[in-house]
């Protein structure tokens, strides 16, 4: 586990930009956190990062936007905070947006969480401060260990990656 402070919107963009140069499909991408945590933000920033220009808009009310970034690569978020867990979750067109070539932003993925896959990394974001967050990360041992590694190059607080 990978855990460090994001202490303004500058850090989240920083991280984001550090993750997305980690990325590569296919790759499911959990965020999960209390409303406000900057779960939005971070992906729109990891969409920034990966290519997607124009407007990004929250799919909190559509479910779910796709977005084409760098070399075509495929890009979809998903915000499941409306969806209701069983006969909804049953019923979401989960195939379009795991398709095995794709990289899948999931905010709020307890709602689906009887048809989602184990997620590649799992992102958690506390509140900290009115502008700070706490971040938790957990990933295959490699990504933890540069990502923790580029992290602390990058001056962001408090980073630590646990086996």
């Amino acid at each position: 586990m990978l855990t460090a402070t994001l202490t303004s919107p500058e850090a989240t963009g920083a991280f984001a930009r550090l993750l997305a140069a980690r990325l590569a499909a296919p790759a499911l991408v959990t965020l999960r956190g209390e409303l406000g945590t900057g779960k939005t933000t971070l992906v729109r920033d990891l969409l920034r990062t990966l290519g997607v220009e124009g407007v990004v808009a929250s799919p909190s009310f559509t479910l779910a936007q796709s977005y084409d970034g760098h070399g075509g690569l495929r890009l979809h978020h998903l915000d499941l905070y409306r969806l209701g867990p069983g006969a909804d979750a049953a019923l979401f067109a989960w195939e379009d947006y795991l398709d095995g070539a794709s990289l899948t932003f999931v905010e709020w993925p307890e709602a689906g969480a009887a048809e989602l896959p184990p997620a590649d990394i799992d992102v958690v974001l506390r509140h900290r401060t009115p502008l700070s967050r706490d971040l938790e990360l957990r990933a295959a041992p490699a990504i933890e260990k540069t990502l923790a590694d580029a992290m602390i190059a990058a001056g962001i607080d408090d980073v630590a990656a646990t086996a």
